[in-house]
């Protein structure tokens, strides 16, 4: 458990603006492990949610004809976990699919695979699915496309969802809470005995923040569940760096049992969800937006203390 050993307020110049921040040393630090962050492709035909052990999982289908293209900056690993649709009629299917790096030769990967007896097409249960296949793809340095497709002779769908390894931030980190524009919504949330602060992301309100590389932001989210929202919700968070969209990242809420807001509020916070945003050598523009405008959510950034004397 994270325990504040100590608070300390300072000061962080950014492109001449000060930027007020509390730096949260960590009892023991912030021990470093291997994190699979989920990402988005970039471009899909369809969208589809699986129902695994009772959990929402969302995967992006592969049809013949068609490609799911996904962009990662390396040096880094993609982890790309892969189901097929079997028959009502078969217990076990052989499938292929083919993957490029930007515009190399297509790579053949086959699987073999049994129906799975925890998952399910998620509104369609007369559609079974295979057990997951995974294999790791290493990422040179630089921005790189992967596209899958399906062999000309495939004639069932192929699900997949990708991953991106991130190591975190190392250990043991001291972390400085970020502090974004002045125009963001602060909300104060109690957990154990501290009160923290959040700011919350709504379909007119974006989190901005500058920030200067190399170095990793530690994103934490939870999604705010209002007095009709039931069970399990998937949200995402996308991330524009520079104008451009780095990456949108799903994610899965569950109410919170430990944390509470400091005013009274109609709505329960979910538990935190992580992920890591690598930034690179430079001076860098971020905004943080929901693609679904119809919930809130609420992120707090995260950076090693380190990292804070970097100068452009």
């Amino acid at each position: 458990m994270e325990r504040f050993a100590s608070w300390t307020m300072a000061k962080y110049w950014i492109k001449g603006a000060a930027f007020v921040l509390v730096v949260l040393v960590l009892g023991g630090g912030l021990w470093a492990k291997t994190e699979w962050n989920s990402i988005t492709p970039e471009a899909f035909d369809r969208e589809i949610t699986l129902k695994i052990s009772k959990k929402d999982r969302v995967y992006y289908e592969i049809q013949k004809g068609s490609e799911v293209r996904v962009r990662v900056s390396g040096p880094t690993k993609l982890r790309v976990i892969s189901r097929v649709e079997i028959p009502s009629s078969k217990e076990e299917r052989q499938y292929t699919y083919f993957v490029r790096r930007d515009e190399g030769k297509w790579v053949k990967f086959t699987r073999y695979s049994g129906v799975s007896s925890q998952a399910s097409l998620k509104g369609d249960g007369s559609t079974q699915v295979s057990i997951s296949k995974k294999h790791i793809l290493k990422v040179p340095a630089g921005v790189h496309t992967y596209t899958f497709r399906l062999s000309k002779k495939s004639t069932r769908r192929v699900f997949v969802r990708f991953h991106q390894l991130g190591s975190g931030f190392g250990a043991p980190t001291d972390v400085v809470a970020m502090t974004p524009e002045a125009s963001t919504e602060s909300v104060g949330l109690v957990v154990g005995e501290q009160v923290t602060t959040y700011y919350r992301l709504a379909e007119t309100r974006e989190v901005k923040l500058d920030l200067i590389g190399p170095t990793k932001l530690k994103v934490l989210a939870r999604l705010e569940f209002d007095p009709n929202m039931r069970g399990q919700q998937n949200f995402r968070v996308q991330v524009y760096e520079d104008g451009v969209i780095k990456g949108t990242y799903p994610l899965t809420a569950v109410k919170s049992d430990v944390c509470q807001y400091e005013e009274p509020s109609s709505l329960v916070p979910a538990k935190a969800e992580t992920f890591f945003l690598d930034i690179p050598d430079g001076e860098h523009a971020y905004r943080f937006v929901l693609p679904e405008n119809h919930r809130t959510v609420l992120i707090k950034l995260l950076l090693p203390q380190k990292d804070l004397t970097q100068e452009p």
